[in-house]
């Protein structure tokens, strides 16, 4: 098998994921998607819950992290799969999948502006209404 044919069936993979809605590869990964949205919208109310979060931060930073990676994958994939990249940007959902990991990069950004970042987390409940689209489908 050449590379060539291998790049082309990760691309071919890649773009089922991202745009081919009705797959069982894209239904998986809506599945995963919703699965950690969830996981990670519960894990922002335990953080704000002292008893757990001096318990078990590690795992709940962990946790976000990997929700954090997870919807940046999907967000830049969709980006790069969007036939017109500057509307995906300012669309309805290209916002609300940029909002609902802004702030993560923002405190990664400016260390120093974590005040105003912790009131844009609120922002992570726009992964909330990426689960709605889930269900009305993409």
């Amino acid at each position: 098998m050449s590379s060539n044919s291998s790049n082309n069936a990760l691309g071919e993979f890649l773009r089922a994921i991202f745009t081919e809605s009705g797959t069982q590869v894209r239904f998986f990964w809506q599945v995963l998607q919703a699965i950690l949205i969830v996981v990670s919208c519960g894990s922002m109310l335990l953080e704000n819950y002292e008893p757990y979060r001096l318990g078990y931060v590690n795992f709940i930073t962990n946790l976000e992290l990997f929700a954090i990676g997870f919807l940046t994958i999907d967000y830049a994939g969709a980006l790069y799969f969007a036939e017109d990249k500057m509307r995906y940007t300012f669309s309805f959902w290209g916002l609300v999948d940029m909002g609902s990991i802004l702030p993560f990069y923002l405190l990664i950004l400016n260390p120093a502006s974590a005040v105003m970042v912790k009131s844009l987390k609120a922002l992570r409940f726009f992964r909330l209404l990426v689960l709605w689209r889930l269900a009305r489908g993409r």
